[in-house]
């Protein structure tokens, strides 16, 4: 079952219980994702389009916690990133990211920051989405020097 299959099934089930948060992000989530593949040709959108649809949503709530001062709205947020983050696979720890970066960098002939885009495209192949690339970033940036 393809996730926006999912997460359509997700939205029926909270109509029927009457779960008017779930019901409202759910769809809200739904009409982001379904625009994504119509925007590119009328299709129905991959796994990954709506992986980084909710990760935008993610970003937003996460982004709107950090300005927003009212404990009701803020639980709200809380909630509905926990139940966005439910849907995402989980991430790669720390741990193994940095361990999958020391052995790319020790493979290199030359570790000059100039390599930062083989080692970056090397756990996007990897890890696909489901690692911090920001922070990544940073872990390469020192690896190399």
């Amino acid at each position: 079952m393809s996730l926006l299959a999912q997460l359509k099934k997700d939205s029926l089930l909270a109509r029927k219980a009457a779960d008017s948060a779930r019901v409202t992000l759910l769809s809200t989530l739904i009409g982001e994702a379904e625009m994504v593949g119509k925007n590119a040709g009328n299709r129905e959108s991959t796994d990954d389009e709506v992986q980084q649809t909710i990760r935008k949503f993610l970003k937003n709530n996460q982004e709107a916690l950090g300005v927003i001062k009212d404990a009701e709205r803020r639980a709200a947020l809380e909630q509905e990133s926990t139940i966005l983050t439910a849907y995402l696979p989980p991430m790669a720890s720390e741990e193994e990211v940095k361990a999958f970066i020391a052995g790319t960098v020790a493979g290199l002939a030359d570790r000059s920051p100039k390599q930062m885009g083989v080692v970056m495209g090397a756990l996007k192949a990897k890890f696909g989405t489901s690692f911090d690339a920001k922070q990544a970033n940073a872990w390469v940036k020192e690896a190399l020097g």
